[in-house]
């Protein structure tokens, strides 16, 4: 490749922490959840490990055949045959979740920067400790009480970053 010798202005758009990903086919997605980009496709997290990149929390989506209100109470279904392919929207921010009630492993004051992990896209799911879990999703981030805690998530990028170090 060689140095530019014209002007060359690309598109660009900034980066606000939300975006949409289509969603994988007969897949299920609920506003609320934690979920994983999965060989292209969105999909609840599931820790499966390589190959999949921890994304942040779904916000909401469009599904096929369904008004808003049904969608959101019945989950966005991924349909890879539909052109465009149905999609939903996640915030990557790296979004603080507070007031959570069932973290388990005994959150303290003192585990306050400790490493969070779930099995699961449903952030009751969340644990302290590793127990089976390979990959973190985000910290402890402030304790009130055993059952008042706020977790923030990883970005996909910091997501990315821990597993290589």
């Amino acid at each position: 490749m060689a140095d530019l010798i014209v002007t060359q202005q690309n598109e660009t758009r900034v980066r606000g922490g939300r975006d949409a990903f289509p969603i994988a086919n007969s897949e299920v997605l609920y506003a609320g959840g934690l979920v994983q980009l999965s060989a292209g496709y969105l999909a609840d997290w599931d820790d499966a490990g390589a190959g999949s990149t921890f994304l942040g929390v779904c916000i909401g989506g469009e599904t096929s055949g369904s008004t808003a209100t049904v969608a959101r109470l019945n989950g966005f279904t991924g349909n890879t045959s539909l052109t465009p392919v149905p999609e939903a929207f996640v915030d990557t921010s790296g979004v603080i979740l507070t007031h959570l009630d069932s973290i388990d492993g005994t959150p303290t004051q003192a585990k306050v920067g400790d490493l969070i992990y779930a099995g699961s896209g449903n952030t009751d799911d969340m644990d302290l400790q590793a127990s089976g879990n390979t990959d973190p999703i985000g910290v402890l981030w402030r304790y009130r009480t055993a059952t008042d805690c706020d977790v923030m998530l990883f970005t996909p990028t910091e997501f990315l970053a821990q597993q290589t170090a």
